[in-house]
């Protein structure tokens, strides 16, 4: 505090601002990645023949504006989706710092994300947050919309191994 200032401003620098916590993101996903496309709550790079997407909670924003933000990956997954194999053979979408519940509009947009990967025959590995009924219900959902391509993992790691990564994973 400077003298004769009668208050201090503090300021957060832990994982819980949100700026810093999207610039740490932002850098670990990156690194040797693609930029691929970037919203509101999410960022979708490529490399060593994976996309990723990582999604994050925003508690600043509506349940509206969160759905509105899954349609939009919804139109990214289908581009990824239209990529050449070699460029993609196939996806991870790390769910680890969503919120615990979404709506019906955003649980129709990851089927929209699964399922144009799934036509595509790409593999989609999901990274689930450390919660059981979030991990049941994208393995439902997988399920329906990627069966054959689509599975849940508890470790980016394991998940970059199982969609085509020569490399042992980012996160």
């Amino acid at each position: 505090m400077r003298a004769g200032a009668g208050r201090a401003t503090v300021v957060s620098f832990g994982l819980d601002n949100p700026w810093i916590s999207f610039l740490l993101r932002r850098v670990s996903s990156e690194l040797g990645r693609e930029v691929y496309a970037e919203g509101g709550n999410y960022c979708m790079t490529l490399g060593d023949g994976v996309a990723e997407c990582r999604v994050w909670r925003r508690p600043d924003v509506s349940r509206e504006a969160g759905a509105a933000y899954a349609r939009e990956m919804v139109g990214v997954f289908q581009r990824v989706a239209r990529e050449p194999a070699v460029r993609v053979r196939g996806a991870v979408m790390d769910l680890r710092e969503v919120t615990v519940a979404w709506g019906p509009a955003t649980d129709a947009a990851l089927g929209e994300m699964f399922g144009a990967l799934e036509v595509a025959s790409r593999r989609i590995a999901v990274v689930s947050p450390d919660n059981a009924l979030q991990m049941m219900s994208l393995q439902s959902l997988l399920k329906a919309h990627a069966p054959k391509f689509g599975r849940v993992f508890g470790t980016p790691t394991d998940a970059f191994r199982w969609a085509g990564s020569y490399r042992q994973g980012s996160g």
